[in-house]
């Protein structure tokens, strides 16, 4: 490689990280919009907010808070993990992280098990928890030996199935007012695509990139 085909792969990266520094700070803009309008309502115990969960409302609660404390760190630990900054806190940040998504996904897994919502609702809740599970427990194995590049990427997948929280109630929103399908089918299709699609996606970016970059 000689030297002007260095600066430009240099270029490139250069670009790549402005883009991912202003994906990071839409996500947590939506991240943040998401909690104050949607979570909110829940953790403050609106009777409306509950009422399809009233015998379940605990392990509700447990699910939503642990979720929401994933998807407010999230765009703070990608944006520390971008610019190698302030390890302590990353690291620290990263503990509450993972924590937060094995409460979450235990809680989901109990509430996909236990609803009354359809079968596919309860599946498709199902797969967004293991997915939420194996994204992040590959990106804890990868930093524990060494590996920062692949521990990024296995982050960034991790957090959007941790975005679904927001997808989901975006594509259900669209297929209400779309009147597409009953209920049961709209929160059906909605709890798969809300972290499958979004997971496709960014699995076609990372290895685009690769692709590209080897070039």
């Amino acid at each position: 490689m000689n030297i002007s085909q260095i600066g430009v792969v240099r270029d490139a990266r250069r670009r790549a990280g402005w883009g991912s520094r202003a994906v990071i700070g839409a996500a947590a803009v939506l991240a943040i919009a998401f909690f104050a309008a949607s979570a909110v309502p829940y953790l403050m115990l609106r009777p409306e907010a509950l009422a399809l969960y009233l015998s379940r409302r605990e392990w509700l609660l447990v699910h939503v808070a642990s979720g929401a404390v994933a998807l407010l760190i999230g765009p703070v630990q990608l944006w520390l993990g971008l610019s190698r900054r302030a390890t302590h806190v990353h690291r620290w940040l990263g503990l509450t992280y993972v924590t937060s998504v094995a409460i979450g996904s235990v809680a989901a897994f109990y509430l996909a098990t236990h609803t009354d919502l359809g079968w596919g609702f309860g599946m498709g809740i199902s797969g967004l928890g293991l997915a939420w599970i194996v994204t992040t427990g590959l990106a804890v194995a990868a930093i524990r030996r060494g590996l920062i590049e692949q521990h990024q990427e296995w982050m960034i997948r991790s957090y959007v199935v941790t975005f679904a929280f927001v997808t989901f109630r975006a594509l259900w929103s669209a297929l209400q007012a779309a009147g597409i399908g009953t209920r049961q089918e709209q929160l059906a299709a909605s709890s798969w695509f809300c972290w499958a699609l979004p997971l496709l996606i960014t699995e076609a970016v990372l290895q685009g990139r690769r692709i590209f970059d080897a070039r």
